[in-house]
């Protein structure tokens, strides 16, 4: 790949004479290297996912290995539970009594009435005992009862194939009896054709009244229904597998994978597993056609066999060949209460399948991550000669750019000394007390004029609790605890306090009323510290008071006067009223403070009044108006209120009940039109007057006599 890139660089070329054949070697060396170490990354990552996994299906499969065995245990016990209850049947053991009177030959045994009322016991009891049969064994193993006639009068086949089993019944014990082979047909309720199988069996003494064993009865149960029902039940995964297998490695449950079994020749057609089928190492996977160079008894057993035949309990998730040859890993277990062996197994193919799948697509994402990477290296070569030139501009920019910056560094390293000097200065001139508490609680700073109103020198305080210093009694003389400290609690909780009713104590045992503030101070999301800022207020405290006396002595001036006064906020709020304007309301002043104006006024003023008010607010000029209300009639003034700033803040009213004048006005206004009706009359009938008499003087000159009436105009 060298000699194919370089080509492309000619001897007296910038690229050559920058050294760009040497960091094309270069980079193909780290690419490499980057390879290489990927690839050994994702080797290790592999492994750990492996490992991880093989962990998890360990674990699930002692689960399942557990539960079935803790599952398998309860049936066991329910089963001899019951059994043991049956054989205490005082009937069953009356019968039993009887039939063990019989002569132990076949034919005596067959014609008891005894053995009749045994088998009417059982079949009265059919729902909890089952329909597989049962047998009443004597003490030298003999069936003497039974619901079939042919097995009457001989040997017990647990005593022919589990003798130790029975003679521990006899001493008392019930148990279970794992599958043996039966030469006897087992017939079950829901097949009735008798047919050659396993069986497995309860036993449970028979007891006299006296407590002595004196026979034995056993309850016959196919080992290839609830038996293996229960133990299949336990299994993860597609192929995993849950079973049971004895002292010799026989199967004892049945097998999930019978198929296979017969496909390898291992078993016949309608035939099952059980007692069949020997947990062998085939050497081979006979499920992909490997077929074994010896007899299958002469086959080893499994690993998990060999090792569970022994007693020993183990786990194996490296991989074993299971009896279908096929690697597994597996759990087992020997239970020496049941007399047997447990395993879980499942496919290695199976259990490492997500594995398989991750493992895949890590190999196609590090495939394309290496063709990319090389694609990458194809065309950082292709472009690095511009890129030099590129990094020779870029160079002598970053060092103009360094300077730069080293300029402004020096600018800001003299800012912050500054602005330090500017907080040393500030903190020192400042009127109010200043003090900084650690998060250790301690004082790591105070002003100037903190240790003047306090009375302590700087070394009295720093390093020190503040609380016990200045802070340690309330007002009334009882002690301040630090837990309900305001400032103790900026520092532990985190949150800012303000108050201006606690005192503060100097040196001198005296103490002055403070206004102080808590902030705490936050790095990192986490408290480091509090600052306190304190005021004595003392005069403000003395002023409060004259101000609450004068505005009582203002109380009494406003309830003097007989007009209706009102101090309203922005929002038509009652803030201040006297008590003329609240007794034309019906209330009290201290009733009606707090509460809109407006909304207490009738339908007919509130619209009106609400104007006005919102023109003075708009305007800034004040209006008067007339209105009436409940038969009275007001003369209104709105004025603005204004604060220092000149920004208005509300509206003050004042109401004059002008009602008396108002019935004044009406009256003079009535008196004077009744006289210029007077008036008009007056001067009407004297106009008429005036007509008539010219009109007698123009008769009396029409007759030549001498007029009359003189006209005054």
């Amino acid at each position: 790949m060298i000699r194919l890139l370089s080509r492309g660089f000619r001897p007296d070329s910038p690229s050559f004479q920058h050294g760009a054949i040497r960091n094309l070697s270069i980079l193909l060396i780290l690419a490499c290297c980057f390879i290489i170490l990927v690839s050994a990354l994702t080797w290790f990552a592999l492994g750990m996912v492996r490992e991880k996994l093989q962990s998890d299906v360990s674990d699930a499969l002692q689960i399942v290995l557990l539960t079935t065995r803790e599952s398998l245990n309860l049936w066991v016990e329910s089963n001899k539970f019951h059994l043991t209850r049956l054989a205490g049947d005082p009937r069953l053991v009356s019968l039993t009594e009887r039939q063990l009177s019989v002569p132990r030959n076949k034919s005596a045994l067959l014609k008891s009435e005894a053995l009749q009322e045994l088998r009417a016991f059982f079949r009265e009891r059919r729902d909890q005992f089952g329909e597989a049969g049962f047998f009443i064994i004597s003490s030298n193993f003999l069936n003497i009862a039974s619901m079939r006639d042919e097995n009457i009068g001989t040997r017990n086949l647990v005593a022919n194939q589990a003798l130790d089993l029975l003679n521990r019944a006899f001493r008392g014990e019930a148990l279970m009896v794992p599958p043996i082979w039966s030469d006897i047909p087992l017939i079950t309720g829901t097949d009735s054709r008798s047919r050659m199988s396993p069986s497995m069996f309860f036993a449970a003494p028979v007891k006299n009244n006296q407590g002595d064993v004196i026979a034995v009865v056993t309850q016959r149960i196919d080992p290839s229904r609830n038996f293996t029902r229960l133990i299949q039940l336990g299994r993860i995964g597609e192929s995993g597998e849950t079973y049971a297998f004895g002292p010799y490695g026989k199967l004892l449950s049945e097998s999930r994978f019978n198929s296979d079994l017969r496909k390898a020749g291992l078993l016949k057609e309608n035939e099952k597993s059980i007692l069949r089928v020997s947990v062998r190492d085939p050497g081979g996977d006979t499920t992909k056609g490997y077929t074994p160079a010896v007899p299958r008894y002469q086959q080893p057993l499994t690993l998990m066999a060999q090792q569970a035949t022994k007693g020993k309990s183990g786990i194996n998730v490296e991989g074993y060949r299971d009896y279908r040859g096929v690697p597994v890993y597996g759990v087992w277990l020997w239970d020496d209460n049941l007399g047997i062996g447990l395993t879980t197994e499942i496919d290695e193919a199976d259990a490492l399948k997500p594995y398989y799948t991750t493992r895949k697509v890590i190999i196609t994402v590090l495939a394309i991550t290496v063709l990319l990477a090389l694609c990458s290296l194809l065309f950082a070569v292709l472009i690095e000669v511009r890129a030099n030139q590129a990094l020779q501009k870029s160079h002598d920019k970053l060092e103009q750019r360094v300077e730069e910056r080293t300029a402004e560094l020096s600018e800001n390293q003299v800012r912050l000394e500054e602005a330090e000097e500017r907080s040393r200065l500030l903190l020192e001139s400042a009127e109010e007390g200043i003090f900084g508490v650690g998060a250790s609680g301690l004082v790591n700073f105070i002003n100037p004029a903190g240790l003047a109103m306090l009375g302590f020198e700087s070394n009295e305080v720093i390093g020190q609790q503040i609380h016990p210093l200045i802070h340690h009694t309330r007002t009334d003389g009882t002690p301040y605890p630090v837990e309900d400290c305001p400032m103790h609690q900026s520092l532990i909780q985190g949150i800012s306090n303000r108050r201006d009713d606690e005192i503060l104590w100097r040196k001198d045992g005296t103490s002055f009323p403070v206004e102080y503030t808590s902030v705490p101070i936050r790095k990192n999301g986490s408290n480091v510290g509090t600052v306190v800022v304190f005021r004595n207020i003392s005069e403000r405290k003395e002023a409060e008071r004259v101000l609450k006396e004068s505005r009582a002595t203002a109380r009494g001036l406003l309830d003097a006067t007989q007009e209706s006064l009102l101090l309203l906020d922005k929002e038509g709020i009652i803030v201040a009223i006297n008590r003329t304007a609240a007794s034309r309301y019906r209330r009290t002043p201290k009733e009606l403070i707090g509460k809109n104006s407006f909304d207490m006024l009738p339908e007919n003023l509130r619209e009106s009044r609400r104007s006005h008010f919102n023109n003075v607010l708009q305007t800034g000029e004040p209006i008067d108006f007339e209105d009436k209300r409940d038969g009275m009639n007001f003369y209104n003034s709105f004025y603005p209120v204004q604060d220092k700033t000149g920004e208005i803040i509300g509206v003050a009213i004042f109401g004059q009940d002008v009602t008396e004048r108002k019935q004044m006005e009406e009256a003079l206004k009535r008196n004077v039109e009744e006289l210029e009706r007077f008036s008009k009359l007056a001067y009407g009938r004297e106009i008429k007057m005036i007509q008539l008499k010219k009109e007698i003087n123009e008769l009396l000159d029409q007759t030549g006599q001498a007029k009359k009436y003189t006209i005054v105009k």
